[in-house]
């Protein structure tokens, strides 16, 4: 079998590593006419199909000056634990800038989270309590803050590259000047899938808005459990009267008390209502007989 005519490249897997620059693709092109093709290509077999997973570079320039080149098959369970290979295999290989290792940090953690049972593929005997973020904070020597806000990262930029693969990949490269926060807000908005980033300035007002509602919205939530806790406030200082209201005002409440809690029950087929009722009938014949 033909190994040039029987790859197959699944964008997916291809446009998932940050693609190599123009003066490294130009000196790895070099390397290889001067010396060949030295290190296999890895494939995954997949319903029969020979899926590159590494050596796309190689295999391009290879096929364009018909040069041979060697595969090394490796069996993965799914995509998720081929990516994770990918982001380790590029780590251990490529000078990274602090962003791309950011991103690839991110990655892993997104890939591992998203298989069932978290890292479990990874784990060791007696980390079982350990979480995914714990887990590579601890490999990557770095905080599990760092990791999550990994995650956001590249999120972000997952999202900025499905509209517009070109900025992702600039901003990867520090060629785009933008906020890392800007990046990282987008994976906290609503409908992320419908999110379409234009250009740098189109990133930095739809951060904006995406930052206000979150801000609007902890907002919102912070007065309806303040709103809360002041009807339950209420709600006790009316079932508990103080020690010095007069006998006559504490009948009176309480029987209004009755009365409502009578409605409640009848109207709304409150159940709570009845017991409510019980007590207060109690707590009246206490008041009277007392």
């Amino acid at each position: 079998m033909d190994p040039k005519k029987s790859i197959t490249i699944l964008k997916e897997i291809r446009d998932y590593i940050i693609p190599l620059g123009e003066e490294e693709l130009y000196q790895l092109e070099q390397n290889i006419l001067r010396e060949g093709c030295r290190e296999p290509l890895i494939v995954w077999i997949k319903n029969d199909q020979q899926v590159l997973v590494d050596g796309h570079n190689r295999f391009k320039i290879c096929q364009k000056n018909n040069i041979p080149f060697k595969i090394k098959k490796k069996d993965f369970k799914d995509l998720d634990e081929v990516k994770v290979w990918m982001v380790e295999n590029q780590m251990g290989r490529r000078n990274l800038s602090a962003d791309q290792m950011s991103y690839y940090r991110g990655l892993k953690y997104l890939s591992l989270r998203k298989k069932k049972g978290g890292y479990e593929n990874v784990k060791s005997k007696g980390q079982n309590d350990t979480s995914t973020s714990e887990f590579l904070a601890n490999h990557f020597n770095v905080s599990e803050s760092t990791v999550k806000r990994d995650a956001k990262f590249a999120e972000g930029l997952n999202i900025i590259g499905r509209t517009n693969p070109k900025l992702k990949m600039k901003v990867l490269t520090g060629e785009a000047k933008v906020k890392k926060s800007d990046v990282q807000i987008l994976a906290g908005a609503k409908n992320t899938e419908k999110i379409s980033i234009k250009n740098e300035a189109d990133l930095f007002n739809k951060a904006k808005v995406i930052r206000e509602e979150i801000l609007n919205e902890v907002e919102s939530n912070v007065k309806k459990i303040h709103g809360d806790k002041i009807a339950r406030a209420q709600e006790i200082m009316n079932t508990h009267e103080p020690m010095f209201v007069n006998r006559e005002e504490r009948l009176r409440k309480t029987k209004g008390m009755i009365i409502s809690s009578i409605n409640r029950a009848i109207n709304k087929r409150d159940v709570n209502a009845i017991k409510e009722l019980k007590k207060l009938i109690e707590r009246l014949a206490d008041e009277i007989m007392g």
